[in-house]
Order: C-alpha cells, then sequence, then structure tokens
C-alpha cells in the first residue's frame, strides 16, 4: 500500500530546543486562514526536551499492560487523573486561546487518551467530514467568527516521520458538500499525512475526514489527545474525570471540566 503524501508545512524546525513563547496564544492570521482552508494547523516545537522527558517517564509510569496488533487495544486513558503535565496539557497555553476562538469561551474538555503503536499496529480508517452533518461534530464560519463542535488537540511524544503512518487527513474535507466516496482510502491521492515531530502538536476539527495510517517506524508511538467541545454539547458519554479528582484540579482546569449544558456557566 503507497502511503498517504506527506503534508508540506513550511518553516519547520528543530524541535530539540525548549519551549519559546512564540508558540503560546491565540490564532495568527495566517493559523486562522488555514485552519478555515484545511481543518487543521500544527504549531511546531511546542514542547521543549525536558517536558517530553517528563511525558515520557509519566506515561511509564502508568505501567500499561503489553497492547495487540490493533491502535484499538493501545489506546489508554486517565490522562487526567494521572496528574502531572499529563494533567496540565489539557489548558497548556499553546492550544487554550485557539480551544477558546474555535469553540467559544466556555470551552469544555469532553474526554482524553493516549495510543501507543508498536511497529506494525493497524491504523484506524478514515472518519468523519462536513457531510452528512453531525450536530456534534460540525464546522462553520459565521459573521467572521469559526463555530465548531469536537476539537481534537493531539500531542507528538515522538518523531512521526514521513511515510510512517500516524495522523493522517483529506484536507479542506469539514468543508465537503458530499460525502466521502467509498473508493477513497488511505493510498489515494487526496489522503495526506501529517509528519510531525516530537513536540509538535496539531489541531484539527472533528469535522475532517481523518485516520491514522498503520504504524510502520521501528519506535513505538506515542501520542497524547484531549478533545474539547463548546460547553453546551458532549460527544462522550463520559465526564471528563471522575469527580473525586476535581479537588486537586485548578481553578482553570475545573472550568474546563465543568459538565455540559445551556445553563449559566463559567468561562475558561
Amino acid at each position: 500500500m503507497r502511503p498517504p503524501r506527506p503534508f508540506h508545512h513550511p518553516g519547520r524546525t528543530d524541535c530539540r530546543r525548549e519551549r519559546t513563547a512564540d508558540v503560546n496564544g491565540p490564532l495568527t492570521d495566517e493559523e486562522r486562514y488555514r485552519f478555515d482552508l484545511q481543518g487543521f494547523i500544527v504549531r511546531r516545537n511546542v514542547l521543549g526536551s525536558g517536558e517530553l522527558r517528563r511525558l515520557a517517564f509519566e506515561v511509564d509510569a502508568l505501567r500499561l499492560p503489553p497492547a495487540g496488533a490493533s491502535i484499538q487495544s493501545q489506546r489508554f486513558t486517565g490522562l487526567v487523573e494521572a496528574g502531572g503535565l499529563l494533567r496540565d496539557l489539557m489548558d497548556d497555553p499553546a492550544v487554550l486561546d485557539v480551544l477558546r476562538e474555535i469553540c467559544g469561551p466556555f470551552v469544555r474538555l469532553d474526554h482524553s487518551y493516549g495510543i501507543l503503536m508498536s511497529t506494525s499496529t493497524s491504523g484506524l480508517g478514515l472518519h468523519g467530514g462536513g457531510t452528512p452533518f453531525d450536530p456534534a461534530q460540525y464546522y462553520m464560519v459565521q459573521q467572521g467568527r469559526i463555530r465548531t463542535g469536537l476539537v481534537a488537540v493531539q500531542w507528538a511524544l515522538v518523531d512521526h516521520p514521513p511515510g510512517l503512518g500516524g495522523f493522517c487527513c483529506i484536507p479542506g474535507s469539514h468543508r465537503s458538500a458530499f460525502g466521502v466516496p467509498s473508493t477513497v482510502g488511505f493510498e489515494h491521492e487526496l489522503v495526506q499525512a501529517v509528519p510531525m515531530a516530537a513536540g509538535d502538536v496539531v489541531i484539527f476539527t472533528e469535522a475532517l475526514t481523518h485516520g491514522t495510517v498503520p504504524w510502520r517506524a521501528r519506535h513505538q508511538r506515542r501520542t497524547l489527545i484531549y478533545k474539547y467541545s463548546p460547553g453546551s454539547s458532549s460527544y462522550s458519554p463520559n465526564p471528563a474525570c471522575r469527580p473525586e479528582v476535581l479537588a486537586d484540579l485548578t481553578d482553570q482546569q475545573r472550568r474546563l471540566c465543568q459538565p455540559p449544558s445551556v445553563a449559566p456557566r463559567e468561562p475558561v
């Protein structure tokens, strides 16, 4: 099977430097244009080497059981409950202002999980798309403002080299007026892989047609995914974290973990 074409991102730099302020804050004009045009953006070099080492330690400390050859068997939850940087990524300054803009001031963490993929682990087929309309995973622009349903924030803890698997998508499909044809799979020219370096983060609307290409790299794939929705919307039937954990969160994190409602709620 021919791997998807790499998505070209101009200006990529070496990620092995510490975090700098220029990766934080709201969308720039160019990022907003990119997000509206293609359904996702990548912020490079967000996590520094020290943060990556800490996250590797925290994932190892979970003592996860050996996983099978399916991507579904290599998912793990409990990121908020684990504490440490696994928890703090939920309101990281590199993504929080972006989420406020595209999900609104009452944005909430809907659910989160991590994925480990060993060599030859199967992927996850293409799913999502702007059509048919899904009230939990929509995308629109009204009065100059992006409005989204479920939004995914995916952190790369290891390099995701071109052609070796990981996140892929059909750029622009979040706006398509037609469903994805059954003839379109990973090998189709419309599908583009999104290579990432350790420390990069990709933010995408779940209305984007996307998937996970089988993992071919020799090293284990490690990625963390936090999904957010507007305050009145819920995708997962479960709370973002267990009630007994709320007391350990910061005020801002507790606001992010408010249950969905249209009633008065605290802005994030």
